[in-house]
């Protein structure tokens, strides 16, 4: 399955729900049913935020990666261009700056939540380590 660029945080928990179950109940009203990639173990999500932002917490199944670390870490843990990665921050602007870089290396199914950590938390998403 292709990802969109962007991806609302309902959405992402329905896609993520085999590694999160987030998607369980949204406390959102209905929106456009994205079907999970339940076929697609290898699905990465990856939390870009600094170290210090993780005590508030984050999407349960996340990979903590900072952005700084990006353009290094990425192709040495997920060979495959065409791998379907989800890429979040804290509030957008990162995760797209991480997705722009994800492209840049040839990366084609990169998607990026839209408001990241902050938009997840006020949808009612669950998170661990808070």
């Amino acid at each position: 399955m292709q990802l969109p660029p962007r991806l609302r945080p309902t959405d992402a928990a329905t896609i993520l729900e085999p590694t999160t179950t987030a998607a369980a109940k949204p406390k959102r009203k209905k929106t456009k049913a994205v079907k999970p990639i339940s076929n697609q173990p290898f699905l990465t999500l990856i939390d870009v935020r600094m170290p210090q932002e993780l005590t508030s917490g984050t999407i349960p199944g996340a990979t903590h990666i900072p952005l700084d670390n990006i353009l290094d870490t990425v192709p040495k843990n997920i060979p495959d261009p065409t791998a379907p990665v989800v890429v979040y921050c804290k509030s957008g602007m990162r995760g797209g700056m991480a997705q722009g870089a994800l492209r840049k290396l040839g990366y084609t199914n990169v998607s990026n939540i839209v408001g990241g950590f902050d938009a997840w938390q006020k949808a009612g998403l669950p998170t661990t380590g808070e």
